[in-house]
């Protein structure tokens, strides 16, 4: 690799990475307030919320890097021609599809890494995130006789003492609000009230009880306290509702692309139908794939030769990428549902920005002329010169109307 390829390689690697980490933050950033409002129940917030988040970075990784590739692209290639240095190369006889080189190799070297992250990284992550958040939810709501703290459930109030090696916690306080109809049909509100020395959930058929070891109850309706009751031993049921997460693989999202390879002809599972899951397996490997094309994309729309200036490709780069992203989404969405092969919804997509992409970039590469957006810039700039235009002329006309 020559000294100018080197020269654009680091530029394009750092210009790349610092928006795949950018954009990574940036994303993080709303699902981070969902993560605290989640960890605020669990008696581990922090080690919850670092797994939660580990768990979601493979997610958000895949949709950095094609955006990351495409700006990071349009913004190196702009900086070497607004500092004349690509005309200084092409000068020298460089082609541009030698000055593509190294983001073609950067291409390559994410394309690698998405099929890693996309096929095995983000399901995996998917799966274990959802469990965390599962797990989340059922450890705060088994924990009501956690010890030391006050924990509310529904219409229940939980407070317990110390907790013994044998999980049973003691002395036990129970504070329910309680709503009864009374013989005037006015109805009255109340609570009853619980103690018991030890208490300790068990869950059996997925039907959790609280057991309670020499307790005492009492109502209390309208500031009049009756049906005082003791017992040796009592049972509340229906304390909490546990349940078991369930297993990997009933959501084509959270199986990895061997899997579902694997289950391409839908004999290895019944509960994915076979066409989702082809739908899903392509979609997987076209977005390796398009960071492949990207560059060639990426390259033309960064072009200007600093004659004529232009921002244009940043612009038009993120509506490309967003509205190919929703029609490879809408082609999984038909190829799922069997109305067209699974494979032809996404590679015809594919296909299209393939030809797209050679005929944008051989026009800029083999063919002198202006650069792609120019023609786009110029007409910007025509608008918005028309709208001032127009906005001046209509001020005059007010300012000379209460004379006339």
């Amino acid at each position: 690799m020559g000294r100018l390829n080197r020269y654009i390689l680091k530029n394009a690697a750092l210009s790349i990475g610092g928006l795949i980490i950018f954009a990574c933050c940036v994303l993080l950033l709303e699902r981070l307030l969902r993560i605290f409002e989640i960890v605020t129940i669990s008696s581990n917030p922090g080690g919850d919320a670092s797994r939660m988040v580990v768990n979601l970075l493979p997610y958000y990784l895949g949709i950095a890097v094609p955006i990351a590739l495409l700006l990071g692209t349009i913004i190196t290639v702009d900086k070497l021609s607004k500092s004349s240095e690509l005309t200084a190369a092409l000068g020298a006889g460089v082609s541009l599809f030698h000055m593509t080189k190294p983001f073609i190799l950067i291409s390559i070297f994410l394309a690698g890494i998405t099929m890693f992250v996309e096929g095995y990284l983000q399901p995996v992550g998917r799966y274990q995130y959802r469990a965390t958040e599962f797990k989340i939810k059922q450890t705060s709501a088994t924990a009501a006789l956690r010890e030391g703290t006050f924990t509310t459930l529904g219409s229940r109030t939980f407070f317990a003492g110390t907790e013994g090696s044998d999980g049973a916690t003691g002395p036990i306080f129970i504070h329910e609000e309680v709503d009864q109809q009374s013989d005037n049909a006015k109805p009255q509100s109340g609570y009853r009230i619980t103690t018991a020395n030890v208490g300790k959930i068990t869950v059996v058929e997925n039907s959790p009880t609280l057991n309670l070891s020499e307790s005492r109850g009492f109502h209390v309706m309208n500031g009049v306290m009756s049906g005082q009751a003791s017992a040796e031993k009592t049972s509340i049921t229906g304390v909490v509702e546990v349940e078991k997460y369930k297993a990997r693989g009933e959501d084509e999202r959270e199986m990895t692309s061997g899997e579902l390879f694997a289950n391409r002809k839908g004999d290895v599972t019944q509960v994915i139908d076979k066409n989702t899951n082809n739908a899903t397996l392509h979609l997987r490997l076209s977005k390796a794939a398009l960071l492949l094309i990207l560059p060639f994309i990426a390259v033309p729309f960064g072009l200007n030769y600093g004659r004529n200036p232009s921002s244009a490709g940043l612009f038009v780069g993120i509506v490309f990428l967003i509205s190919l992203q929703k029609a490879l989404e809408f082609g999984q969405t038909l190829g799922a549902a069997g109305k067209i092969p699974p494979w032809l919804g996404i590679w015809g997509i594919i296909i299209a920005v393939s030809i797209f992409a050679a005929i944008i970039f051989w026009k800029s590469a083999y063919k002198m002329g202006q650069p792609p957006l120019t023609a786009f810039s110029q007409w910007i700039g025509h608008m918005k010169t028309e709208i001032l235009t127009s906005i001046r002329n209509v001020t005059k006309k007010t300012r000379a109307a209460p004379h006339a």
